[in-house]
């Protein structure tokens, strides 16, 4: 579990239905992350292929999802300093391919020499670790928050 940190990042400050958007969308991307975990764990095979990318839409919607929530975060300040500091680094190296995967999934490109492919986007043996760190950082945010009102309505 993450240390827990201070509830006074702009999540505190978000409605309730900002941050029930927010939850939305995390799970969404949690639940794709779940499912390329299960699809790499089931092996692939890394050929010329163009097709060979096909089992990994699960990869480009949670890259697609983590995406908007990266950028939130980077842009709209959603996490407390502290929250944000612990993983900036990583979104600032994962954003570019994050952007690429949504991109992939939002404009259908002329030609198949434009998308970027899974094998290219997994050669840097880091990125699946940064992601699955930011991933991880923003699904805890959320929730703490989350908790964090849950109890507040509790004692009121």
């Amino acid at each position: 579990m993450l240390p827990r940190w201070p509830s006074d990042g702009s999540l505190r400050s978000a409605s309730v239905d900002r941050l029930t958007c927010l939850l939305r969308h995390w799970t969404w991307a949690d639940e794709a992350m779940q499912r390329f975990e299960q699809e790499l764990a089931g092996g692939w095979e890394a050929d010329e292929d163009p097709v060979a990318d096909h089992p990994f839409g699960s990869y480009y919607h949670w890259c697609a999802l983590l995406c908007g929530l990266s950028e939130a975060a980077l842009d709209q300040g959603l996490l407390a300093p502290l929250q944000l500091e612990a993983i900036r680094r990583d979104l600032e190296q994962t954003l570019p391919g994050l952007r690429a995967c949504r991109e992939l999934l939002v404009v259908i490109p002329a030609s198949l020499e434009q998308q970027p492919r899974l094998v290219d986007l997994l050669r840097d043996d880091e990125t699946l670790g940064r992601l699955r760190r930011v991933h991880t950082a923003l699904g805890e945010a959320l929730r703490e928050e989350q908790m964090s009102r849950e109890i507040e309505s509790l004692d009121h």
